[in-house]
């Protein structure tokens, strides 16, 4: 997924500082996917791997500390796409309370 998401960003930076910043954002965004939707983030659906980018470059793009004047809310597709995920029909398993 790194490589996707890098290309996503237009990110060509090869440093290992980038890489691990880009990873821990990835990890993050499949964590907000699974809690927002109760779904595990699924690899092989483009909609999933559509919405970990647009979060993971909202992240990358507003990195630092949000105050109330420069709060930004995610964006109207990502909120669609993690709705769209909650309550599509795909085949993927629900994940239960001990997950």
């Amino acid at each position: 997924m790194l490589n996707e998401v890098k290309q996503y960003l237009r990110v060509f930076d090869e440093s290992e500082e980038e890489d691990l910043e880009i990873q821990m954002m990835i990890e993050a965004g499949k964590e907000s996917i699974r809690l927002s939707t109760g779904k595990r983030f699924n690899e092989e659906n483009s909609l999933h791997r559509l919405c970990l980018c647009l979060y993971v470059s909202h992240n990358y793009e507003n990195r630092g500390i949000y105050t109330l004047d420069k709060h930004k809310d995610l964006s109207f597709s990502l909120n669609t796409m993690l709705t769209l995920i909650k309550y599509g029909g795909e085949d993927v398993e629900k994940i239960t309370p001990n997950d």
